[in-house]
């Protein structure tokens, strides 16, 4: 028999995210949904920003669109508890990073009011010192929608489990690579994003669910980086 190294016992930050997230699997009944967006021509917009000096991110999009999609569908964005659904005033997006101190998820307030780039230097700002465990305790809470992305890794498709209390979630994968034939009949490259979508049943049935996933996928297809009346 294999010598058995001694046991560690779940303390501290790992305890309290393990506490979390088995509440969040006992409490609702989750299902996650995926799709696949043709991010292409993004992708070549992306390139153009950046030759004039404009940072923006996939993920600054995705947060972009997200809030395009969450504003359409104000079910997906909220809380709930055993007897109530809570909607939320403003678009709140928690972001699920991994840190020196464990999984953190800093929350970007009222994203539906940013314009892009404003989007962007926040989300750099709250993340950058996320990663330094310089964030108050209170830029962590009061989150109504979580995205959660494992782009950098070879994952493609996962199940994220809902933030406690949250309707939903949005997974996101690794970006990849194919050929397709174009509506011409010639072949083309495409690059396609992954989406897995976690959503609470008890809430949200799927049929809607497939409607977020298909107006997300629209959004970042053709994609529109303005927004009218957005904070600068």
């Amino acid at each position: 028999m294999a010598e058995q190294l001694e046991a560690v016992r779940l303390r501290g930050v790992r305890k309290v995210i393990a506490d979390r997230m088995q509440a969040s699997l006992q409490s609702t009944a989750q299902l996650t949904y995926h799709a696949d967006a043709d991010i292409t021509h993004l992708l070549a917009e992306r390139r153009l920003w950046k030759e004039k000096g404009r940072l923006i991110s996939l993920e600054d999009c995705l947060i972009f669109a997200l809030s395009a999609v969450l504003a359409e569908l104000p079910e997906f964005n909220g809380t709930s508890d055993t007897q109530s659904i809570h909607p939320s005033a403003s678009i709140d997006m928690s972001l699920a990073i991994s840190s020196p101190a464990g999984l953190m998820t800093p929350v970007l307030k009222g994203v539906e009011t940013f314009d892009l780039d404003t989007l962007a230097e926040t989300r750099r700002d709250v993340v950058g010192r996320a990663l330094k465990g310089k964030l108050a305790v209170s830029e962590m809470k009061g989150g109504s929608f979580t995205l959660s992305n494992l782009g950098h890794t070879r994952v493609r498709y996962f199940t994220p489990i809902l933030n406690a209390g949250q309707i939903a979630i949005l997974g996101v994968g690794r970006l990849e690579t194919r050929l397709a034939l174009s509506d011409q009949g010639e072949v083309c490259q495409q690059s396609i994003l992954p989406l897995s979508l976690t959503a609470d049943h008890r809430i949200v049935d799927g049929e809607p669910a497939g409607r977020f996933l298909t107006l997300l996928c629209e959004q970042l297809e053709d994609f529109d980086d303005t927004r009218p009346n957005a904070k600068t």
